[in-house]
C-alpha cells in the first residue's frame, strides 16, 4: 500500500512532517519486534512547484479498461472503440476512480451482468438502477453507458453527492440520473441494486439491501475482505439474497446475488 499526499509547504506542515516521521519510525519498531505489523517504509518529502500543485496529481489516474467499460479522466484523451462504454470520471474527493480493487470488481460484475444488452431490458419505470454509496457515481454512470435508461445514486457523503451529480452532466446524463444524499431505503425496488461497501454495512444493511431488490432482481456487492466475506454473505442470504457468483482480487471479494425470498416465503 502507498501513501501520498500534497501539503502546502507552510512552517505548521513542516513540523507536522518531522512528527509523523517520528512516528512512522516507532510503529516501524513494533513491527520489527514481532507484534505482527507490516513493514513500514520510510517518508519520502518532495518539494512540487507552485504551478504544478493543482495538476501533478492528475498523473495518478491513468484511462482504465474492464472489459467494454473504459473509465476516462476527463484530462486525458481517449478513441473509443466499437461498442465502448466510456465514462468520464472526475473523482474530486470522492471514492470511485476504477483504480481500486473493490470498483474493478464491481466493474466487472457489473460488465459480465450486461451481457446481452439485459440492462437495456430493465424497466424504464421505478428507480432504475440503484448504486448505494454511488462516490464518484462510477458505476451508476457505467451502468448507463452499458444500457441503463435511468438511475438513482445515494451516498451519505455531501462530497460524493457533488462528485457525482458533476459527473453525470460531464457524461451528459444529466436527465437520465437522480443523485441523493442519504441512505436505504428509497421509494420502490430496483431490478439491480449495487453496493460498494465495506463489509460491516454490508452486513448492517443486509435487510435493506435485499428489500431494495425488485421481485426477480439481481444485487452486485463489492468492497468485502476475504476475511469477512463470508459473514457478509451469510447476512445477506439471511435477509433473502440468494448467492450466484462471488469473484476476487487479492484481499478483496465482489458477489452477485439474486432475490430468493419467493423461495424462501414458499
Amino acid at each position: 500500500m502507498r501513501i501520498r499526499a500534497w501539503l502546502p509547504d507552510t512552517a505548521s506542515n513542516r513540523t507536522a512532517v518531522d512528527a509523523l516521521v517520528a512516528e512512522l519510525e516507532r510503529f516501524a519498531a513494533f513491527s520489527s519486534g514481532g507484534v505482527g505489523l507490516r513493514g513500514i517504509g520510510p517518508l519520502l518529502v518532495q518539494p512540487i512547484p507552485a504551478e504544478e500543485w493543482a495538476t501533478s496529481w492528475r498523473a495518478e489516474f491513468p484511462i482504465l479498461r474492464v472489459g467494454r467499460i473504459v473509465v476516462r479522466p476527463p484530462w486525458r484523451e481517449h478513441t473509443a472503440a466499437p461498442g465502448d462504454a466510456v465514462v468520464t470520471i472526475d473523482p474530486g474527493q470522492a471514492f470511485g476512480t476504477g483504480l481500486h480493487p473493490t470498483t474493478r470488481l464491481a466493474l466487472i460484475g457489473l460488465e459480465k451482468w450486461s451481457a446481452g444488452g439485459r440492462l437495456g431490458e430493465l424497466p424504464r419505470s421505478g428507480p432504475g438502477v440503484l448504486d448505494v454509496g454511488t462516490g464518484s457515481g462510477i458505476l451508476l454512470l457505467a451502468a448507463i453507458a452499458l444500457g441503463a435508461s435511468h438511475g438513482t445514486g445515494v451516498d451519505i457523503d455531501p462530497l460524493s453527492v457533488a462528485a457525482a451529480t458533476e459527473n453525470a452532466a460531464r457524461n451528459g446524463v444529466a436527465d437520465r440520473v437522480t443523485i441523493r444524499a442519504g441512505s436505504l431505503p428509497i421509494s420502490g425496488p430496483a431490478p439491480l441494486v449495487m453496493a460498494n461497501l465495506v463489509a460491516s454495512l454490508h452486513i448492517e444493511l443486509a435487510p435493506l439491501l435485499v428489500g431494495a431488490m425488485a421481485p426477480g432482481g439481481r444485487l452486485l456487492t463489492s468492497g468485502m475482505f476475504t476475511t469477512r466475506a463470508d459473514e457478509a454473505i451469510a447476512a445477506l442470504q439471511a435477509a433473502g439474497a440468494t448467492l450466484v457468483e462471488r469473484w476476487e482480487e487479492g484481499e478483496w471479494v465482489a458477489a452477485e446475488f439474486s432475490d430468493g425470498r419467493a423461495t424462501l416465503a414458499s
